[in-house]
């Protein structure tokens, strides 16, 4: 089964989501690491010879990237996450093996980002047009142009 993978319009945010289209099978994956936003559209069932889709929709309530001090990371969208499971993962961000500097939690709310903990990266906060020039002067435009490369 073959998929591209590229960066489009989160239409939560506006920020930049992933997108993973398996072209094959007209399945795909939309997630945002910006605010939490996600979508999926995959065949659920065949009936006489063509797919019925099962569609999900969750929009975004933000992220949690956590990093370990040797490079593996967590990454969590808060969609659903309770106020006890929100102060587990604040506990989590201060422990030994977590890498603080690149780990952060942030919480997506009636079109406001919110730090709770650590620094989103630099392309976190760029809408998707900006987010999109920057990585064709960085990469290059490439022949299909609504295949913008990922960066965090």
């Amino acid at each position: 089964m073959g998929s591209n993978i590229y960066a489009r319009e989160c239409p939560c945010c506006g920020r930049s989501a992933i997108e993973d289209y398996y072209y094959k099978t007209d399945e795909f994956y939309t997630f945002c690491m910006r605010c939490g936003y996600n979508y999926s559209k995959i065949i659920e069932k065949w009936t006489a010879n063509s797919p019925e889709f099962k569609e999900e929709k969750y929009d975004g309530n933000g992220v949690f990237i956590l990093e370990k001090k040797d490079g593996s990371r967590k990454k969590m969208l808060l969609n659903g996450v309770t106020d006890k499971q929100l102060e587990e993962y604040k506990a989590s961000f201060m422990a030994d093996e977590i890498n603080q500097d690149k780990s952060y939690l942030v919480s997506f709310r009636d079109g406001e980002f919110t730090v709770l903990l650590g620094n989103p990266p630099d392309n976190f906060y760029l809408l998707f047009e900006e987010y999109r020039e920057k990585m064709f002067a960085k990469y290059g435009v490439p022949e299909f142009d609504f295949m913008v490369p990922i960066e965090e």
